[in-house]
């Protein structure tokens, strides 16, 4: 019955078995089925046989949770099919998961534990002291003394209810002043701060940076503790997502299998170079309208041959500015300075435009001065092109704040539209603002 198109049946046979006769059947089986079968049972079974195993048992089949054969079998379920088969996992059961396992292996079993990708869940960490609440404090100092910790996961006791309900926490300088024989309870701090396990890791690190912790409590549906994030573990993983983000911006996407990022150095060539012509050759396509308006403007550029050397710089102006707003509003939102709704995208264009037209007039009267101290041309032309600077500054600015709001709202990632997408969005602008101004100006030189 271990098949994707049988494990609903499979699932629901497992759990109207007794505990006795599930437990001899595990016995019998390879440890990758007994794993997969243990994590097919509802949460009160699995607890109950899981308690109901032998120390060494319990063990194996914690050890069982990192077999590849397992983790590849479950991820090719689709995402629907793992969230219903797989139900939440006994708090008790995470937490023996986690400190069995080593570091290296433990997010690579975030599937299996039923976090899904991108949750706080799989940061989840078991470096940390908890203790019950009705713990003496001069036991918990002891437990403190006592703990194979390093000094900086001591900084917080965190206090648990019956059933690992999580309760709150004590932090160590509070805990040293409380009265020894004071229980633990009459001293909690802070007992609404912890995350869900299911919650974005965007959750997580909002909490980080508001509360100023160094250390997150992780719950589970029902409000038990399964472990913690550290401060330190949650900004590499902002690191490593700003560093994919940074990727994604310059338009080199991660490729398949895994979907991963190009590494420069260890990639084979084909893979770099598949990586960065996936974007180039659907721009080439887009370039390929603006080159055929160009090529139309033959009447205009024949009779004025000066309009063709500016319109590389106007161009290459409105994709910079675009890049560089979309990289600033694109890091605000990160920072959640910012947030995706009408009112911040308005926020926002009431205090760029300005700084985009003054820019536009700075570099348009800068291009006008050069033009005319180099080139022999016109006032017209001149006029045209300093209009052309300032039109697409602002148009530039202005697609830069439009599309990360409009990324955010149908749910994508901003980073994912690339500076070479702004890029050519404004080549092709920008050469309609040119040329549109052109005829505007200029039409009485063609007769």
């Amino acid at each position: 019955m271990i098949s994707p198109s049988e494990l609903d049946n499979l699932k629901s046979f497992l759990n109207r078995l007794s505990t006795e006769t599930l437990i001899m059947h595990l016995r019998e089986m390879p440890l990758p089925e007994r794993a997969l079968s243990f994590r097919l049972l509802e949460k009160e079974k699995a607890l109950e046989v899981f308690e109901s195993l032998e120390r060494a048992e319990q063990s194996e089949l914690v050890r069982a949770m990192e077999d590849p054969q397992l983790v590849e079998f479950l991820s090719q379920l689709d995402t629907e099919q793992q969230a219903e088969l797989m139900e939440e996992l006994p708090a008790k059961v995470v937490k023996r998961i986690l400190y069995e396992l080593p570091p290296e292996t433990r997010e690579q079993v975030g599937l299996v534990l039923g976090f899904p990708e991108g949750s706080a869940g799989r940061l989840i960490d078991p470096t940390y002291l908890a203790l019950p609440e009705l713990t003496l404090v001069k036991a918990a100092l002891d437990a403190v003394h006592n703990a194979p910790l390093e000094p900086e996961d001591l900084e917080v006791v965190f206090v648990l209810g019956e059933g690992r309900l999580y309760k709150g926490y004590i932090t160590l300088p509070r805990l040293v002043k409380a009265p020894a024989t004071d229980v633990l309870v009459d001293h909690i701090e802070e007992a609404e701060v912890a995350v869900s396990a299911y919650a974005p890791e965007e959750t997580a690190l909002k909490m980080f940076l508001e509360k100023r912790l160094k250390i997150l409590p992780v719950v589970d549906k029902e409000g038990r503790f399964v472990g913690v994030i550290h401060a330190k573990r949650m900004l590499r993983e902002v690191r490593e997502q700003e560093a994919r983000r940074v990727v994604r911006f310059g338009g080199t996407p991660g490729l398949p299998p895994k979907g991963e990022d190009i590494d420069m150095l260890r990639d084979p060539l084909y893979r770099i170079f598949l990586g960065r012509f996936l974007w180039l050759a659907l721009l080439t396509i887009f370039g390929a309208f603006t080159s055929t308006f160009v090529a139309a403007q033959q009447e205009i550029l024949g009779a004025i041959l000066i309009l063709a050397a500016f319109i590389a710089p106007i161009i290459d102006m409105g994709g910079n500015t675009g890049s560089q707003t979309a990289t600033l509003v694109i890091r605000a939102m990160a920072l959640g300075q910012i947030r995706p709704t009408l009112r911040d995208f308005f926020k926002v264009v009431v205090r760029d435009l300005p700084v985009a037209l003054t820019l536009g007039i700075a570099v348009g009267i800068l291009e006008a001065i050069l033009a005319f101290l180099t080139k022999d041309i016109t006032g017209d032309v001149l006029l045209v092109v300093s209009l052309s600077m300032i039109t697409v500054t602002a148009l530039g600015s202005l697609i830069g704040i439009l599309l990360p709001f409009l990324a955010k709202k149908i749910g994508a990632d901003p980073a994912i539209l690339s500076a070479p997408v702004i890029t050519s969005v404004m080549d092709l602008l920008g050469v309609l603002v040119y040329f549109g101004f052109a005829y505007v100006f200029l039409r009485h030189l063609l007769s």
